[in-house]
């Protein structure tokens, strides 16, 4: 595997994948020590990158880089190519959203793609799964969770409807996959949030994966349906813009005094 092929295999655009070659072409001599300080120290590593003022379009070269590097990795643990290039397309995801949202080409989200990197959560269909330690004791009805037990937890990747078929598919996957980690699935996210019934049909795919999930506990803080929804996370809900069926409804609904927050949902499967 090599930077053009990778580039390729999750569908850059071609003018990221041309500005990460020339990264390699000027910062290619300096990769091992950056590297070797992310392997270190990862958050220290990506904390004095966020220092330079390329650190966006410098962070897209390294994590393409880091994938390229992980091949080898996958290819011992016989993972397959195609949950490789599914679990890495986030590159090419999240570089499309650092454009729209900064105006160029780069990454951003450089703490979740850290994951990806050092082979901590992978892609498998429509899903993303990454497994975790619980950071606290749980109860649910009759099921008790113990702090530090391992369970999986769960990504919604952007792009793409939600077909609930497909997040089905994914969740049997993952049984298959992560051998030794117990199938109990734990996710936080906008997607789980109950209001969301007001802002959308019961039929529509997000409700139906809601449903999957049994509700735990609101995280009515979270701003990130908003954030979703509508791209930037604004003051006053009267300044979102609004061009689709979701937006214009999601944009009532909070100018009326409506709260889109989160959700904590979980699957124990048998």
């Amino acid at each position: 595997m090599d930077i053009a092929s990778l580039g390729a295999a999750i569908g850059l655009h071609p003018k990221a994948a041309a500005l990460v070659l020339e990264y390699d072409r000027i910062e290619g001599g300096g990769y091992s020590a950056h590297k070797a300080s992310f392997l270190r120290d990862r958050e220290a590593m990506l904390a004095s990158v966020r220092q330079r003022a390329d650190y966006r379009p410098f962070l897209m070269y390294f994590f393409v880089r880091m994938a390229v590097d992980a091949y080898d990795e996958y290819r011992l643990r016989e993972i397959s190519d195609e949950v490789y290039i599914d679990t890495f397309s986030d590159i090419r995801i999240w570089s499309e959203v650092c454009k729209t949202t900064f105006g160029e080409y780069g990454i951003e989200e450089s703490g979740w793609l850290k994951e990806h990197v050092r082979l901590a959560l992978f892609r498998l269909g429509r899903l993303q799964f990454q497994p975790i330690a619980l950071d606290r004791d749980l109860i649910f009805g009759e099921r008790k969770f113990a702090q530090g037990d391992l369970v999986l937890n769960v990504h919604i990747p952007a792009g793409g409807p939600l077909d609930p078929q497909e997040a089905l598919a994914s969740f049997a996957r993952a049984r298959a996959f992560f051998r030794g980690v117990p199938p109990v699935f734990f996710c936080h996210s906008w997607l789980l949030y109950p209001g969301l019934d007001q802002v959308l049909d019961p039929s529509s795919n997000i409700m139906q994966f809601q449903r999957l999930f049994q509700i735990y506990e609101l995280d009515e803080a979270s701003r990130q349906a908003e954030e979703r929804i509508f791209g930037a996370k604004k003051d006053d809900p009267a300044a979102y813009d609004a061009n689709t069926g979701l937006q214009r409804r999601a944009k009532a609904f909070l100018e009326a005094g409506g709260k889109l927050g989160a959700g904590l949902g979980i699957i124990v499967s048998q």
